[in-house]
């Protein structure tokens, strides 16, 4: 696909990706592979890069999306405990996902002390 001639990933030098600007593609790519089309891959640059003041290439390169086909997911936490629309509804919150490992310390530490004060 020519990501330049969609206006989604533009190359710093006239006929030369970076290599930035090739990881950026490598994550075009997959999210195309996984089911979002060239105008919703526009949409999602535009959104990160206009939240986030970076170039398209920079955006694609730093940040951690997750897609279930429908949407893309930015994760915007660093145990990804929270992600947020950039396709259907962006900005919104629309994944919690809880930690099973966090939960099972918990509960450990929880029966620990419970056991300590009987």
């Amino acid at each position: 696909m020519n990501w330049r001639n969609r206006g989604i990933l533009v190359p710093s030098e006239s006929l030369r990706y970076s290599f930035r600007e090739l990881v950026a593609i490598r994550v075009l790519t997959a999210l195309r592979d996984s089911g979002i089309d060239p105008r919703g891959l526009k949409r999602i640059v535009d959104y990160l890069r206009k939240r986030k003041g970076l170039s398209a290439a920079e955006v694609l390169a730093s940040t951690v999306l997750i897609t279930d086909g429908y949407d893309v997911y930015e994760q915007i936490e660093v145990d990804g405990t929270i992600a947020v629309s950039t396709l259907r509804k962006p900005g919104q919150v629309v994944l919690h996902v809880v930690s099973f490992s966090v939960l099972v310390t918990e509960v450990q530490r929880d029966a620990r002390a419970a056991l300590s004060a009987a």
